[in-house]
Order: C-alpha cells, then structure tokens, then sequence
C-alpha cells in the first residue's frame, strides 16, 4: 500500500469511529477556546469572559428553542445539535454583555424552534444557525458581524474545516463555496485600489468564507443529494455572498449578509432533495451472524438511483446514541423495483454490543415504520458499455447489490461486469437478488436463495474465501477463489481481465485502500472508491 494511501486508510479508519456531532463539537469547542486565549492575550477585539458567557447562552438558548419546538410538534428533541447550533451562533454575533446577550438567546431559540416549524418531512428549510440569525437581522434586533472570520482564528478554523469536510466526504462541497469566495473577494479587493498583501489580509484574514463552508453549507440536512447539485449551491452562495464587495455591482435594494446568501442556497438545496414525505414498514428481518438484512415497503416511490444512500431516522435509539439517531445506509435494492433492502452491520467489532441505533434496528417488528430524511451519492455506474469489476469487501457490497437488482429487473442495461464478493466466512454472503421473482422476467416465487438465474448473462460473481474456509454452504451461482485479502494475485485469480476493466471500489477504509493499490498495479486506469465510515 503507498504511504499516502496508508495514511488516508488510517485517518479514515480514525475518523470512522468517531461520530460526526462529537467531531463537530469538538471542533467547535477547540476554536472557542482559541478564541477566548486570543481574546485574554489581545489578538481578539473582545472580551474573553464575554466570549466564555456567550458561548453558554448560544447553547443554552438553543437548546431552549429546541425543546419548545419539539413540545408544539411532538417530536423527540435531540439535545447534541442543540450544541452546534448554540456554539455556531455565539461565534458569529457581537459577544458581550446586556444587549449582546439578549440578541444571542432570541437567535437561539429562533434557532431551536426553526429545527422543527422550519422543517419539512424531516429536512430542515434553513440552516438552524441562518434561521436564527434571519430572526435577529430581519428584526432590527441585532446584526451578525461574523467575528470568528478573524486572522487570529484563521489556522484553528481552517484545520478543523478541513477535518470536518473530509469526514463528511464534502471536501468538493465545501471548496466549490471556499474557492470562488475567496477568489472574488480578493479581485474585488484588489480592483478596490488596495495591494496584493492588503487585499490578502482582508480576503483570509477578516472573512467568515473559510469557516461559513466548512460548518454551514455542509451541514447535512440541508445538503443537495447530487455532487453536481453541491457544486452549483457552493458556487451560487458564493457569488451571492460576495456581492457586496464587488466594485461594479450597483448599490442592492437588500443588504447581502453571508447568512441571507447561504439562505438562498439552502432553498435551492432544499429544491434539489426530496420533497415528498417516504415512510418505510418492515416487512422481514433477517439476522445472519453479525449482519443485518431488512426488507421494507416504502409509502412512495424513492427517487434515488441504484448505489445511492438513504438517511433513516430511527426515533426508538432516543438520544442515547452518540452518534446521533440518523444512520445513513446504502440501498441494497432496485429503487425502482418497490421493495426497499437495507443490509447492515449491527457492530464494528463482531460480538460487540451494538449502538442504540443498531439495536432499534435489530427489534424492529413487521410493521414498523422508519422515516427517510434524505437520499443522496454519486456512487453510480459509470455510462456506456465499458466492462466493468465491482469490488466489494465485507457489507461494502451493498450498493453493488443494488446495481445487480437493477440489471435483473431490467432496469439498467446488461453490462459485462464482474462482482467480487470478500468475505471472512460464508455466513456472510449476501443474497444477490432477494425481490419476488414476479417482479423479474420469469415470474415465480420468492426466490430462497440467490436468484443469480435472473441476471443478464454477462455478469459474473466471485466470492473471495479465506483458505480453508468450508465451501458446503457457498451459494449457487458463485465461483469461489481462495485469499486472506484482497491481494494483487486474488484479484487478478478473481478478474483476469481487470486492468481492461473500470473499478468501482466499496468497504472499509482500510480494504478499499488495499484494493485500490492492488488495482493500481495490476494497471488499472479508472477506479471510483466509496468508503464506510462508522457504524
């Protein structure tokens, strides 16, 4: 494995564990708390108790707000999000004292009341932090001055940005927002009449663009499902957001704030999501080892294509779940075939005790209805007619399985493609195509085992065993090769062909770090890589 790919593995594998609302609030708190040190030593204009003070009204308000608003909808509040948001708005309003403070709790409880009367079908409208902000300027009551957007800040903001957008995996979101921002602010300053090294200053210096697209535009309920969608969002808010600065634009009726050009881009975001209201009922559950199969009617169909994601919601893991009680999971089905298969791994280590989430899922009963809050990904097959090697680890399999549904259903056009199973043990071999094979041409009844019969001839599946691994109980339709791993010699045993072939890659960061590099060698030119990060 190169060193650069062994390092992204293990940055990955660490990220991983480590839940995206601790990691934000961890951020959060590491900037506050340089801003308070540069505050007390005379690198910030403020007062540092102010800032201490307002950082706690900035959660508390909020997290006021939130329960208000999940009282009036009957909703379970979730008290983590509560943080971010609080802490957010204490980083951009004045902190001081009296007035200031006042303006900063009015936002938050703006804020938290926007998380639940400003949502729609479980996606939020607005950005909270905009909605609360929006409150307090539309009023007269206050005005954001975005002080975080500071030199003194600047390194610790740009750090954690980068960490946060890369464990997200909207590091393209975020600089399609960063780039031109900064781009046009600084020929704005420049065209203005001031130096280079000024209008340097100014443009990263004293400007909240790295920090609005790090923790504002990439949050995640009010993210664009599509790459494309992210990229023309970022790009729209960041010309809108420098409007104010650029010397030819004519004197505007509204006055642009970053919050009001981050406003138009969470509708356009929100125009580009889903707008319908899908709830899933569980129609079976099948446990398997440590894996989790799970078959749902949804209550309209999903517009979503095959090797997207789903967002559930799963109400029942409460708030004792660090990780939040959204899980987003590949579809392992046909979206368009009516059924709905999640597959999941119920714990990161096998034998371990799963989290209030994965438990939630386990005692799901026939019937039970999950929301989706959101779909989205790009992990798609590429077009044409090109031959293709889909590479699977372990449950990164999954978005492959939905792809295999489609061509059995007809839905996407027979392809040469080769599917390579990995697996520690033959228990956890998943079933191919589980829909009822009334929906396949053929007809007939629900398929007990694989239904490889129903895909196109062309396509080829290979499971990958651990040497002496029992084979008794390999599915038909399988030809098996025998590997610890995901070698350059088991590839080239599973794929012969592979370097005439493009790769998709899905699993852990570490084996989709392994397989890329055996793929690499083996003088593969196009591979695409979709990384499970957490459980």
């Amino acid at each position: 494995m190169s060193a650069l790919r062994r390092l992204t593995a293990v940055v990955d594998a660490g990220l991983g564990r480590v839940s995206m609302y601790l990691l934000v609030t961890a951020s959060l708190v590491l900037i506050s708390t340089f801003a308070v040190v540069a505050a007390a030593s005379g690198q910030l204009p403020y007062d540092p108790g102010a800032i201490a003070l307002s950082l706690v009204v900035g959660v508390v308000a909020t997290a006021a707000g939130t329960w208000i608003g999940a009282l009036v909808t009957r909703s379970r509040p979730h008290p983590p999000s509560s943080v971010i948001t609080g802490l957010i708005l204490a980083l951009i309003l004045w902190p001081g004292y009296g007035q200031d403070l006042l303006v900063l709790a009015v936002a938050g409880l703006a804020a938290g009341i926007s998380k639940y009367l400003l949502a729609w079908r479980g996606r939020h409208l607005l950005n909270p932090v905009v909605a609360g902000l929006l409150v307090v300027g539309l009023s007269g009551l206050g005005v954001s001055i975005w002080w975080v957007g500071s030199q003194a800040l600047l390194l610790v903001v740009a750090v954690t940005g980068l960490v946060v957008l890369w464990r997200t995996r909207r590091l393209l979101y975020g600089l399609s927002f960063v780039v031109p921002a900064l781009a046009l602010t600084f020929v704005a300053y420049t065209g203005s009449g001031l130096s280079l090294a000024q209008a340097a200053t100014f443009t990263f210096g004293s400007s909240p663009i790295v920090f609005l697209g790090a923790f504002m535009l990439s949050e995640p309920l009010t993210t664009p499902p599509r790459q494309w969608q992210r990229i023309t969002v970022g790009v729209l808010v960041a010309v809108i957001s420098v409007l104010p600065v650029l010397p030819f634009v004519p004197t505007l009726p509204v006055g642009i704030t970053p919050e009001l050009a981050l406003a138009v881009g969470n509708v356009v975001a929100f125009a580009f999501g889903m707008r319908h209201r899908v709830v899933l009922r569980l129609e079976s559950s099948r446990r398997s080892g440590d894996l989790l199969d799970l078959t749902f009617t949804p209550s309209a169909p999903l517009r979503m294509l095959p090797g997207q994601y789903l967002e559930l919601d799963v109400p029942a893991a409460g708030v004792g779940d660090p990780r939040g009680r959204r899980r987003v999971l590949s579809i392992a089905s046909d979206p368009a075939g009516g059924p709905v298969r999640l597959v999941t791994r119920i714990a990161a280590v096998p034998g371990a005790e799963p989290s209030p989430v994965k438990a939630a899922l386990v005692a799901l009963r026939p019937g039970d209805v999950l929301p989706v809050t959101s779909v989205g990904g790009d992990f798609l097959l590429p077009d044409g007619d090109a031959p293709l090697a889909l590479v699977g680890a372990g449950i990164g399999v999954t978005p492959f399985l939905a792809h295999l549904d489609a061509l059995a259903r007809g839905t996407l056009a027979a392809r040469d493609l080769v599917l390579v199973h990995a697996v520690k043990d033959v228990a956890d071999v998943l079933d191919v195509v589980t829909a009822p094979s009334a929906d396949i041409p053929g007809g007939g009844v629900r398929a007990a085992l694989p239904a490889v019969a129903a895909l196109p001839s062309g396509v080829r599946l290979v499971l990958v065993l651990p040497p002496g691994a029992p084979r008794a109980a390999v599915p038909a339709g399988w030809e098996v090769v025998e590997g610890a791993a995901l070698t350059p010699d088991v590839l080239a045993a599973a794929v012969p062909d592979l370097a005439e072939r493009t790769v998709l890659v899905s699993g852990s960061p570490v084996a989709v770090a392994a397989v890329t590099d055996a793929a690499r060698s083996a003088g593969v030119r196009h591979l695409r890589t979709d990384v499970f990060l957490g459980y």
